[in-house]
């Protein structure tokens, strides 16, 4: 199980990561993918502060997270390295390559050469994220990225934090911040199960974003996949069949409504929605919410199940 956790990476793009549009397709994502193409790197910083919040995380993970543009963003942030938005995206991209770079191994399976490329590469994702954070310190999404760095880098959690409480801060339901926070306290990287749990339940008590919900559902599926990696194998094979997991999930379901702000954001909802339906063996609705999804899937958490093309999602 553990391997799921990075091997997706690797798959090409016939056969993996380009299958899925990790924009969640983003009706502007051609447009700015034009102006990487065309060198039109001022018109695309004008641009990019001119979408709302939630675009310009889909904008990061359309373009930023694909290894297919990589040249490209550090072309563009050579030629405009005082520019914050090339400097966001050379770090996001340099965060992909690191996690590419790293393999499917496991912890200290990894080779050293993988190891130390990994670390390279998550430390240039760092140089660049911080001077895009000197050069525009009111960028959410800049300090959300720095999260996934730091966990990778293994920084301590009060550096770490202070990089989401500023980015909570411009955008109090920022789900990339929140969701990269969460995975930082997560038991795999160092946290905990309680650690992780405390911090969802904190935040959806403080924050009356319904977007936040995806929160709980990454916690109870982060949650099953510990006891695997953790040898707990009764834990995680009776996990789903709690009868009080699925009340849980079911009243969460229940009780969500659709908000405008982040509403570019709302398919991570349904994704985690209809895989924990799936998994507690709620398969009409979870069968519902697919067709609900249709070109929008997300990687995780259907890759923990061997789902990854929305063919192969579609078909459930």
């Amino acid at each position: 199980m553990f391997k799921k956790l990075f091997s997706f990476l690797k798959k090409d793009d016939v056969n993996g990561l380009h299958q899925i549009d990790l924009s969640l397709n983003y009706s502007r994502l051609s447009e700015f993918e034009g102006y990487i193409k065309d060198k039109q790197y001022q018109h695309f910083e004008t641009e990019y502060d001119n979408v709302e919040w939630d675009a310009q995380t889909l904008l990061n993970e359309g373009i930023g997270l694909n290894k297919n543009y990589a040249t490209a963003i550090m072309e563009w942030v050579q030629l405009r390295p005082d520019s914050y938005v090339a400097n966001l995206f050379a770090g996001v991209s340099k965060t992909s390559l690191a996690w590419i770079a790293r393999t499917s191994a496991i912890g200290a399976s990894v080779s050293k050469k993988n190891a130390n490329k990994f670390l390279t590469l998550l430390e240039a994702a760092a140089d660049y994220l911080n001077r895009a954070d000197e050069l525009n310190p009111a960028n959410a999404e800049v300090c959300a990225r720095m999260i996934r760095v730091y966990m990778g880098l293994g920084i301590d959690r009060e550096n770490t934090k202070s990089f989401f409480d500023a980015a909570i801060r411009i955008v109090p339901n920022h789900l990339m911040a929140h969701l990269m926070m969460a995975n930082y306290l997560n038991p795999k990287w160092g946290g905990s199960i309680e650690a992780m749990h405390e911090f969802v339940q904190e935040k959806n008590n403080v924050t009356a974003s319904s977007l936040l919900i995806t929160l709980r559902l990454f916690a109870i599926t982060e949650e099953w996949l510990y006891y695997d990696l953790n040898g707990e194998e009764k834990k995680h094979a009776q996990f789903f069949a709690s009868t009080d997991l699925k009340l849980s999930v079911f009243n969460f379901y229940s009780g969500y409504k659709e908000e405008e702000d982040g509403k570019l954001l709302i398919p991570y909802v349904y994704n985690y929605f209809a895989f924990l339906f799936w998994m507690t063996d709620n398969k009409e609705l979870a069968r519902q919410l697919i067709k609900r999804i249709n070109n929008k899937m997300t990687i995780y958490p259907w890759a923990y199940i061997d789902i990854v093309t929305n063919d192969q999602l579609q078909r459930l």
